[in-house]
């Protein structure tokens, strides 16, 4: 049975890889300031950091912050486990970027409701921190942007530097990009980490070490939420690609520090959407039929993964209740 749990927990770490690379490294890509193939070496290396140096309290938070650890056995974590990885497996292949965190946290909670000890105060808690977070990040970044496009008398400057500095402009997004990535490795590979990490089949560093190394590995398994949050929603410039950087890195590290699974995949894609409202306008933006299917699975993907965990726990483990 372990062996089961091991092959689920990698594959579900290369498709967390796969939505993380997107929300990270997306920017740099779409502004062709990095190729997809030094973007993976970028990406692997700095997740695996962020991860080790930081992760720790994330993984406390999904091992028993929202349901019981007791009620973590082998079976219980096969079927988070198959249930986060099968949502972010369709996503994937969708071409949308999920949030990792939500699937994770919505298939332990399929399995918490089985037992009827979901720690509602925490869901709560996480749920006004997510929203908040998401809606601070759209804001920031909207203001932001809409300060440096389009080009106008009042920020023409901000343009002349961009013209006379455009190859150190280049490596800044490199270099925020890489901010970004070490951002998510803090907060995003505790997803599988933390339930392997309840259950007591490994430890907490272990397993971050470990798990970070295949979570990066996912960067090159699918390449279809790269290319969305890239290209398809709205083409990223050098300056937009820095705001985004820098104000998700921020919001997913400071997450990481209180112990919060963050939706960073979200929130990375809120903020190019945000740049979409400014380049495009709100009719265009809203039209995109990439803006419909994203909205639609963030909102359906949740509910199914917990219906699937709920179910699955009905059938394998009645007998442990």
């Amino acid at each position: 049975m372990e062996i089961l749990i091991f092959i689920l927990a990698i594959f579900f770490a290369v498709n967390m890889g796969a939505s993380s690379f997107a929300a990270s490294l997306s920017a740099a890509v779409g502004s062709r300031s990095i190729t997809r193939m030094n973007a993976w070496l970028l990406y692997i290396i700095l997740i695996v950091l962020g991860a080790v140096l930081l992760g720790k309290e994330v993984s406390v938070t999904l091992s028993k912050g929202i349901i019981p650890g007791n009620i973590l056995t082998a079976k219980s974590v096969i079927i988070i486990l198959f249930a986060a990885t099968l949502s972010l497996f369709t996503a994937n292949l969708m071409h949308i970027p999920q949030s990792t965190s939500l699937s994770t946290i919505a298939a332990i909670c399929g399995v918490g409701l089985f037992y009827h000890q979901v720690n509602w105060s925490k869901i709560q808690y996480l749920s006004i921190c997510w929203i908040l977070s998401t809606i601070v990040a759209f804001i920031l970044i909207y203001f932001l942007a809409i300060y440096v496009y389009p080009p106008r008398k009042i920020n023409f400057w901000v343009y002349e530097k961009v013209i006379q500095h455009g190859e150190r402009l280049k490596w800044f997004v490199i270099l925020s990009s890489g901010y970004n990535v070490f951002a998510q490795g803090t907060n995003n590979v505790a997803n599988v980490v933390g339930p392997l990490v309840g259950a007591r089949m490994l430890e907490p560093m272990t397993g971050l070490w470990i798990m970070g190394i295949i979570f990066g590995l996912g960067g090159l398994a699918f390449t279809g939420p790269l290319i969305t949050t890239s290209e398809r929603i709205v083409p990223l410039g050098l300056l937009t690609a820095t705001i985004i950087n820098f104000i998700s890195g921020s919001i997913t590290l400071v997450a990481s520090y209180l112990g919060i699974p963050q939706p960073a995949v979200i929130i990375y894609t809120m903020a190019v959407f945000a740049i979409s409202l400014i380049k495009q306008g709100k009719e265009l933006t809203l039209q995109n039929p990439i803006t419909k299917k994203t909205f639609f699975t963030w909102c359906i993907n949740p509910i199914i993964t917990v219906c699937v965990s709920y179910c699955l726990s009905i059938l394998f483990l009645n007998e442990a209740r």
